[in-house]
């Protein structure tokens, strides 16, 4: 059964998770390595969650819908590599929590400039909030 709050929990959970393990990963593999077995581990994982639920593997997919995957894959390699680039350099504890509230301040831009979304004086108000605390953060942290 899904719940929106659980879901959410459990991924906040696995982000810092997945954070400090891939910093101890990155200080002994190359990010390329890195992000080449992590893929590969995604694609073998989901095959066979594929193969073993019976799906249609090669079901043809339109073309506008290709076209979006071959761009969230181009940019999920960037964010990949970005972000253990960042790693590398940064402490992790700054990274995450500065990287969720600059996510947000960009989401908010994006949804209003590109995609429509309407805002109002108590969105611009939890982004200025958002960008006050990444600033407490990141001067807890130096």
């Amino acid at each position: 059964m899904y719940n929106f709050y659980v879901y959410l929990i459990t991924l906040a959970i696995i982000s810092p998770i997945v954070a400090y393990n891939r910093d101890y990963i990155l200080k002994k593999i190359s990010i390329s390595k890195e992000i080449m077995i992590i893929s590969l581990l995604i694609l073998i994982f989901y095959g066979l969650q594929l193969l073993i639920n019976k799906k249609d593997i090669m079901k043809p997919i339109d073309g506008k819908t290709m076209k979006l995957l071959v761009i969230n894959g181009l940019l999920t390699s960037v964010g990949l590599y970005l972000g253990a680039k960042v790693l590398m350099k940064e402490n992790v504890f700054k990274y995450k929590s500065i990287q969720k509230s600059v996510y947000l301040v960009a989401l908010v831009i994006i949804a209003a400039c590109v995609y429509g979304q309407k805002l109002n004086i108590k969105t611009l108000l939890g982004v200025l909030l958002v960008i006050v605390g990444a600033y407490l953060i990141d001067l807890n942290i130096k």
